[in-house]
């Protein structure tokens, strides 16, 4: 087994547990908060272009699901390449690769969408699929990081904080997909489709930026810092 786990001490690409979740996630995150906002501000002066946000937006957190769930299995990549055996391997490869599929899904759907194929109707949908992979990915993050705790025979105050952090964002993440979802559900069956729609994209948005700031990076950084 190798130093570099026994120790504690992984390489940066298997931080991705304790607060690395790519600048892509948060970027894409980011993008759908910014046109979240945006449709709700402008939606009574112009409710044709608030369709297009809200569509755009929903497109952009399924790249960000699409990331985050590559991010994930790069990261087993890693541990596994490390190690012989890793216990419960099989059961959260195949949540994350659901997550990247949803991502894709979801992608999908906002192009339809985009071309006026049944637009409040899919928007909808994806709104709930994204809140399902927000739930996925939360849940594969914290696997992966019991994951890497039990590689692991150091158990100072660091990485127990560190393994707090994991618990935080993925808390945070499942509870904005639980909030997006419910929302979908509301403007499926007949509510205000487009502000509900845009209040999930606002919801889950804000969750995948705050889980990949650079506050994040520099507190998982300080936790395990890189030995050369």
């Amino acid at each position: 087994m190798s130093q570099a786990i026994m120790g504690g001490h992984e390489a940066p690409a298997d931080r991705l547990a304790v607060g690395d979740r790519t600048m892509s996630q948060g970027m894409f995150g980011g993008a759908a908060l910014v046109l979240g906002v945006v449709g709700l501000a402008i939606g009574q002066a112009h409710p044709g272009a608030t369709f297009y946000l809200d569509a755009i937006a929903q497109i952009a957190l399924g790249a960000a699901l699409i990331v985050f769930g590559t991010a994930l299995v790069a990261t087993y990549g890693r541990l596994t390449a490390r190690v012989e055996a890793a216990a419960g391997m099989a059961e959260t490869m195949g949540g994350t690769t659901a997550d990247m599929f949803i991502g894709t899904a979801v992608v999908v759907l906002g192009v339809l969408a985009l071309v006026r194929v049944a637009p409040a109707v899919l928007i909808s949908v994806d709104a709930i699929l994204v809140g399902v992979g927000m739930l996925l990915n939360s849940t594969a993050s914290v696997r992966v990081a019991a994951l890497e705790n039990s590689l692991a025979t150091d158990r100072s105050p660091l990485r127990l904080v560190g393994e707090e952090l994991v618990f935080a964002t993925a808390s945070v993440r499942a509870v904005a997909g639980v909030a997006s979802a419910v929302l979908g559900i509301i403007a499926l069956s007949g509510g205000n489709a487009e502000a509900l729609t845009l209040a999930a994209a606002i919801a889950a948005g804000t969750a995948m930026l705050l889980a990949s700031t650079s506050l994040s990076q520099r507190i998982a950084g300080a936790l395990f810092p890189r030995h050369v």
